[in-house]
Parts: C-alpha cells; sequence; structure tokens
C-alpha cells in the first residue's frame, strides 16, 4: 500500500532536473515543497504526450461509487481489472517522489516509518492516470518495507523509466532505508519538514 508520500524539491526545476528525462513539451504545475502528501490531493505526475514527457498536477485517487477514493492499484492484476485496465493501457504515468511512507503498531502507537533511497534521490512510483487523477501501482514489499508493510510502491528504474511511459514494461528497483519518524505525519493537515523528524531507533524492535 501507499497511502502518503513526500516530493521535496525546492522548486520545479530542481525536480525535473532528477527525472531521467532530457526535455518536458511543457509544465502545469505550481510546484512547493511537500512533506505529507495525502489521498485527494494534488501532486506532479509525468505522462508521455504525443511520444512526449509531460509534467502536469494530477489529484491522488480515482473515484468509484460508494466506494471513496481508490489510490492504489495492484500492478499484479491492474491490467486485467475493469476499474484500471482502461488506464493501464492510455494513461501510464511516474508519481515522482523522494519518500514514502508505511505504518506499524508499536504498542498504543501507530508508528510512521519514512523510506527513501540510499542516496536521497528522487522515486518514481509508477501510476496510472485517468482524467486529472491518479493511482500508485503496488507490488509486494521488499527488503526494508517487508517487515513494516506487506505491499510498497513499485518504484521504476530510471533506466526503464520511459519503457514504462511508453511501452507499459515494468522492471522495479529496491535500495531503500527506513527511518521512524515523528507521529505529526499521522495527521494530514501538518505539512512541514518536522513531519520528516527522526526518532530513536533503540526504541524499535522487531520480530
Amino acid at each position: 500500500m501507499c497511502g502518503r508520500f513526500t516530493l521535496t524539491s525546492a522548486d520545479e526545476d530542481t525536480l525535473i532536473g532528477g527525472l531521467p528525462f532530457d526535455a518536458f513539451s511543457e509544465t502545469r504545475i505550481q510546484f512547493r515543497p511537500r512533506y505529507n502528501i495525502a489521498p485527494g490531493q494534488r501532486s506532479p505526475v509525468v505522462y508521455l504526450e504525443k511520444g512526449e514527457p509531460v509534467l502536469a498536477d494530477a489529484l491522488w485517487g480515482f473515484e468509484r461509487t460508494g466506494s471513496g477514493l481508490v489510490i492504489n492499484a495492484r500492478s499484479e492484476t491492474a491490467e486485467r481489472t475493469d476499474l484500471f485496465r482502461d488506464a493501464f493501457r492510455e494513461g501510464r504515468c511516474l508519481v515522482p517522489a523522494d519518500g514514502f511512507f508505511e505504518w506499524r503498531r508499536e504498542g498504543v502507537l501507530n508508528q510512521p516509518y519514512l523510506f527513501r533511497r540510499e542516496d536521497g534521490g528522487l522515486l518514481l512510483m509508477a501510476g496510472l492516470r485517468r482524467g486529472e487523477r491518479f493511482v500508485v501501482l503496488t507490488e509486494q514489499s521488499k527488503e526494508a518495507v517487508a517487515e513494516i508493510h506487506d505491499r510498497m510502491p513499485v518504484l521504476v528504474h530510471p533506466q526503464c523509466a520511459r519503457d514504462w511511459l511508453g511501452e507499459g514494461t515494468l522492471v522495479s528497483t529496491s535500495g531503500l532505508r527506513r527511518t521512524a519518524v515523528s507521529p505529526r505525519v499521522n495527521r494530514i493537515e501538518n505539512d512541514d519538514p518536522d513531519c520528516l523528524r527522526p526518532l530513536a531507533q533503540s526504541s524499535f524492535e522487531f520480530d
């Protein structure tokens, strides 16, 4: 699952500089650093328009009658699922992030953990876009995430990002570090650097 993520690039130029593409046909975003992006909120996505990569804002979550927002799609079945089939064929996108959160119950506390690349670089989450909305594809968790949650975003290998957008070929990557962070992130109205404040790892033990 992916229920919150971060995109803390200083500005749009910095964001574009971290993407594995040389040019964009246009940009249509009003960018600011984000520390706690939640479902129903806007965030940049990258998709192909006439063969060229475009950066644009989109709302996180597909609307489904009677079920509220659907924010994730299983990568193993999305291509065959009614809600996602058309978007998988015609609306593949990348959702830039530099971290995502998962939670583990620690006594009475629902403890958030932040996952980032070892080198602190940009993550490219595989997504599906329909109109001005997107969902994040998920897969079985790997490595540092597996102890916290059984699902995680599909992180597209940068060298294969164009293949995902153009052909639907999905090659994921891993290599993440895990940090226990402030419970401030548990409230979606909190969106500031303090959400990423590390907590002492010695307080947490894993089975």
